[in-house]
């Protein structure tokens, strides 16, 4: 592999990671209640996901669902942990179906989603190995390369998307 090339996916990597730590500082308290009242659709909506495309998808996605509402059941509107809201975020993001890639593009709409799901698994993945959910999960996790990513997504749309993130109201 080419030097710039692993140089630039090294950074877009860093950079999602970027993303996802700042969207997930960034959630309301409303935002929280949002998805707390939401979960029971956004659990239909699983269903949805093209299994044989994203294998690990939705196992990734149950699991967060799994950890954020065992941590708030019973939220009292105090701040959650950085992992709790970055689980937040992956299940928000999913719901979501005008991303960077929006979820109407078939075989590719719910690549980002897959890849946000799996850096928030990934990142969290010590702590999620003693989770009382942590049976839900294959062991070790797969790497979910971001290749694929990056075959469909130039740096001009991630520039733009996170442009339009950090213009929405309330962020």
């Amino acid at each position: 592999m080419n030097a710039k090339y692993v140089e630039f996916r090294e950074k877009m990597t860093r950079e999602l990671i970027g993303f996802i730590q700042t969207q997930a500082g960034a959630l309301s308290v409303a935002d929280i209640r949002r998805l707390i009242r939401d979960l029971p659709a956004l659990g239909e909506r699983f269903a949805t996901i093209p299994l044989q495309t994203y294998p690990y998808l939705l196992g990734h996605l149950e699991f967060l669902f799994l950890v954020f509402k065992e941590q708030v059941t019973g939220w009292s509107g105090c701040p959650v942990r950085p992992i709790v809201s970055e689980a937040a975020f992956a299940l928000l993001y999913f719901a979501r179906t005008n991303d960077l890639i929006p979820d109407s593009i078939p075989g590719m709409g719910l690549l980002d989603d897959a890849m946000i799901a799996s850096l928030v698994v990934r990142r969290h993945e010590a702590a999620f190995k003693h989770s009382f959910h942590a049976h839900k999960l294959r062991w070790p996790l797969p790497v979910f390369d971001i290749d694929q990513l990056l075959s469909v997504v130039s740096p001009l749309r991630l520039d733009s998307y996170y442009a339009s993130v950090k213009t929405l109201p309330g962020r």
